[in-house]
């Protein structure tokens, strides 16, 4: 389960990906991580014509390289899936799942926190302004 954060396309196919995975269809999990990483990509402004591009559009952007290596890693999978029938493992799939949650968190879920905790700070500092 993604953060709540999360764009709900993202998390849509995300959690689908999931079922998919629990019940043991693992070329259609891959196909739906995937799916999630080009939401997220779309999302993040990415408009290039491949996913492959789209990735290194927000590479561009300043992305850390590991969350990169992660979002590419789940294109590969979810094409060898769709493509060439590969049927990865269920601990490949978890690994997978994680990635992509962990790239959720990065861009949605810790930037949202922050605002969260600046609008706090800011709306304490203008009470403590006005009562004094």
């Amino acid at each position: 389960m993604l953060h709540t954060d999360v764009p709900d396309r993202i998390r849509s196919a995300y959690e689908e990906a999931s079922r998919a995975e629990n019940a043991g269809a693992a070329r259609l999990a891959g196909v739906g991580y995937r799916s999630a990483v080009e939401e997220l990509c779309k999302d993040q402004g990415a408009t290039h014509h491949t996913l492959h591009g789209k990735i290194q559009e927000l590479a561009a952007k300043g992305l850390p390289a590991d969350v990169i290596t992660a979002l590419d890693e789940t294109r590969v999978v979810g094409n060898d899936s769709v493509h060439h029938g590969v049927e990865y493992s269920a601990e490949e799939l978890a690994d997978i799942a994680d990635l992509v949650a962990e790239a959720t968190v990065i861009l949605y879920a810790q930037p949202a926190q922050r605002r969260r905790m600046a609008e706090s700070r800011s709306k304490r500092h203008e009470a403590a302004k006005q009562s004094t």
